[in-house]
């Protein structure tokens, strides 16, 4: 009988050192450490004020989190490729968590590159549909109803008005071309509302990242457009844009009413001048923060949804809260803080 005990005990010795073995308060061995999991945003055009938002929320969460390895990699180059590119050496140096700004199927085998390379990725505002293979993850706020916001705020202000409206996007992709479908769909709607009989909605142009140069597109717009009384921008910068070029066309502040996307600090400025009426904001901060909440619970063992709607307000001037200018204030200068 003793010998039974005996040998019991020591299998159980066994057991216990076997489960046991790599643990550790340090997170050594078997027990998962953040701060030995490298993590990375990757992005194009890394110093744009749209995308430093989203990398700031990436890399407070990583910070809060305990990865000590969290890195924004990419170019400064608007081609998406080449910012790409660069995942594959993150992924040699043994990374394991990836915010990717993938708007489209050119990033498809990169996703492919990194399920093979054992890394989670996460793909915030942009919406793929079906879900791409190697895509763990997605969020962002719905391109659909905002842009059925912005087209309801503009024929609300325009009603009654004659003359046309221009809708500019950065490039076509999924996001964007979802919003102006939206919005001119939307528009379409609202005759019964509102006495829309006299404006046209121009064909959608691209003005492309670039600020000079996107200027120089809507500013040949509204010389080819001289009935032009409103202007919905999906980039970053179209606040900015927009303004800038109704200001060299001679027309006054508000003549034309400008609605463009974000938040960042030169598009509030616009809006705090009354040289715009609205600006979406994507919730870029947050969706990016989301993110790599969401990385650090797959890393960890656990699941996350595959696809998470968030908010995007319109922010108005006289708006309060996340609807109103000091809320977006306090996260462009955490931004100009952050990356000085």
């Amino acid at each position: 009988m003793l010998k039974k005990v005996l040998l019991v005990g020591l299998v159980l010795l066994m057991v216990g050192n076997v489960f046991g073995a790599g643990r550790s308060d340090s997170g050594g061995g078997g027990e998962f450490n953040p701060a030995r999991t490298p993590v990375a945003i990757c992005m194009m055009v890394m110093n744009h004020p749209v995308h430093r938002i989203v990398q700031l929320g990436f890399l407070k969460a990583a910070q809060e989190l305990g990865y000590t390895n969290a890195k924004v990699i990419g170019t400064e180059s608007p081609d998406a490729a080449e910012a790409f590119a660069t995942v594959e050496p993150f992924i040699a140096e043994g990374g394991k968590g990836l915010l990717l700004w993938c708007g489209d199927s050119s990033g498809y085998s990169t996703l492919r590159i990194a399920k093979n390379g054992g890394v989670a990725v996460g793909v915030p505002h942009f919406k793929h549909n079906p879900v791409p293979e190697g895509l763990t993850f997605g969020m962002a706020c719905d391109p659909v109803q905002y842009g059925a916001q912005v087209a309801e705020f503009m024929a609300e202000k325009l009603s009654g008005r004659s003359g046309s409206i221009a809708i500019t996007q950065n490039t076509r992709n999924l996001t964007e071309d979802a919003g102006s479908d939206s919005f001119q769909r939307t528009w379409r709607t609202l005759g019964s509302k509102y006495n829309l009989s006299n404006i046209r909605i121009l064909p959608v142009q691209l003005e492309g990242a670039v600020v000079d140069s996107a200027t120089a597109v809507n500013l040949a717009i509204i010389q080819a457009n001289p009935d032009l009384i409103g202007a919905f921008g999906l980039t970053g910068n179209s606040p900015i844009t927009w303004s800038d070029a109704a200001e060299k066309s001679g027309k006054r502040a508000g003549e034309i009413l400008i609605v463009g996307m974000d938040a960042t600090e030169g598009n509030l400025d616009a809006l705090d001048s009354g040289k715009v009426a609205a600006l979406v904001a994507q919730p870029l901060y947050e969706e990016a923060y989301k993110t790599m909440q969401y990385l650090d619970t797959v890393l960890r063992g656990g699941t996350v949804p595959v696809w998470t709607d968030l908010d995007a307000p319109l922010v108005t001037k006289d708006g309060s809260g996340p609807n109103g200018i000091t809320y977006h204030r306090g996260i462009a200068a955490e931004v100009r803080t952050f990356f000085r």
